[in-house]
């Protein structure tokens, strides 16, 4: 792994996408040569699949050949939603906006004769994953770079985008799901919201609008993501911090930044709130013939939530269901990461101290920064080891940044986060080159296991 750290960084993006072109094409070739439909045939169901009278030519019989291999597991439902929209309960467990998304490019690929074929909803899907996976590790370099100034962090952000192109989530970063593009607006997010902070502490007007602009990214990736909702945790931190400073003295300034904080915060919930309500409006106040309210028991409860009822009834979700017996392997299987994201998330406490492995030099506005970013990543991490299907943590970690930093950071076998203090020249680098092989191997095992439709997943 000795190329993470020698790679130049003077020209990071042109090799961001040399790294991403070359472990994508890996992940797809694994995919198209792995054999057979494997043990679910949902995807050579489909109508699309058994049609074949418009596939002509090499190019259309690949891309329906991806297809075929990346429509898999919780892409069925993406697809299939964004063909005919959601019609049964359970499909509400996938993001509306995602396949909405999905189903107005196809619509409009259809108005325009660019893609005239069935499986459109699969390869568009294929290709939003792809261009919204490339982008979101563009951003995490630029979102590294402002947390972590100066060369050093420079090559660490570097580095930091590369691990995101070798994210464990494996193909499901290229699949027709909903990881790449929820990385992408929780990145963009998060980019906005650093570039809103002032070291002095008195932002300006153009800072709280990028404050408002994080909270409509972080809304956005909600929509997509449910688990984007706990990125509001860094408005209400922020929104204390304010209060706390009004104890000192008030201004309009900070007025100007609490309401600012306030919007994005509003925002960031809409984007949990409004597919609720699509569904609502489908599924509550039905009256049968009789005149009896027919809606489903979730329609009646204090807040209807047709999002955490399908989890619970349809998918066993809630604290402690999952520790079961016949579970242990598969949380043996999650324990490295659930082991990174939260050891990363502890190591942003020491930041500053000089406690821990550290990055140097820092800005002043380092420490709060990736503190800040990690409370929804550990919060993340607590509520699928306790609640959820544990083995999902490894495509959901995808979208938090934190944990890239603090891989980056071992893999340079980082220093003191103080230039006034000596250099410790800590053993981390073989920690971190560890995490990275365990990464990629990973990867391709689960590329293999995704395209064959064999668990876990």
């Amino acid at each position: 792994m000795s190329w993470l750290t020698q790679t130049p960084v003077h020209h990071p993006y042109r090799s961001l996408i040399s790294v991403f072109v070359l472990w994508k094409a890996f992940l797809l070739l694994l995919a198209i040569l792995t054999p057979g439909p494997g043990y679910d045939t949902s995807t050579t169901l489909a109508q699309w699949h058994r049609d074949t009278r418009d596939i002509k030519g090499l190019i259309p019989t690949i891309l329906r050949q991806i297809s075929t291999k990346l429509t898999r597991w919780d892409a069925i439902y993406f697809t299939e939603a964004a063909r005919r929209g959601h019609v049964f309960e359970q499909e509400w467990a996938f993001s509306y906006a995602f396949s909405k998304l999905i189903n107005l490019l196809a619509a409009g690929s259809e108005h325009t004769g660019a893609f005239p074929y069935e499986f459109k909803e699969s390869a568009l899907g294929v290709a939003v994953a792809h261009m919204a996976h490339a982008t979101s590790a563009v951003v995490l370099h630029r979102l590294a770079c402002i947390i972590l100034p100066g060369m050093q962090g420079r090559k660490l952000a570097f580095i930091a985008a590369c691990l995101h192109i070798l994210s464990p989530g494996g193909l499901f970063l290229s699949a027709p799901n909903a990881e790449s593009t929820h990385s992408l607006l929780s990145f963009t997010g998060a980019l906005l919201f650093a570039q809103s902070l002032s070291v002095s502490g008195i932002s300006t007007s153009i800072q709280d609008g990028l404050l408002l602009l994080a909270g409509i990214m972080y809304g956005l990736s909600t929509a997509v993501r449910g688990n984007g909702l706990l990125n509001g945790v860094i408005f209400l931190e922020e929104a204390f911090r304010i209060l706390y400073s009004f104890m000192q003295d008030f201004s309009f300034t900070k007025f100007r930044r609490l309401a600012a904080v306030g919007l994005a915060g509003i925002c960031t919930g809409l984007g949990y709130a409004l597919p609720q309500y699509i569904a609502y409006q489908q599924f509550c106040g039905n009256v049968n013939s009789t005149g009896e309210d027919s809606s489903r028991e979730w329609c009646r409860r204090a807040i209807p939530s047709i999002y955490s009822f399908v989890q619970e009834h349809y998918w066993d979700n809630g604290f402690l269901r999952y520790w079961t017996l016949s579970n242990l392997p598969l949380f043996a299987l999650a324990s490295p990461m659930l082991a990174i994201l939260v050891y990363s998330s502890f190591w942003t406490l020491n930041v500053e101290s000089g406690d821990t492995i550290q990055v140097c030099p820092t800005g002043q506005l380092t420490g709060r920064l990736l503190r800040s970013l990690a409370t929804p990543q550990i919060i993340l991490t607590v509520m699928v080891f306790f609640c959820n299907h544990v083995q999902i943590i490894t495509r959901l970690s995808s979208g938090y940044p934190v944990w890239y930093v603090w891989v980056a950071a071992l893999i340079v076998d980082g220093y003191t986060a103080s230039p006034s203090a000596p250099k410790r020249h800590l053993d981390g680098s073989g920690y971190g080159q560890t995490i990275v092989q365990y990464m990629v191997i990973y990867a391709a095992v689960q590329g293999v296991l995704f395209a064959s439709f064999l668990p876990p997943a």
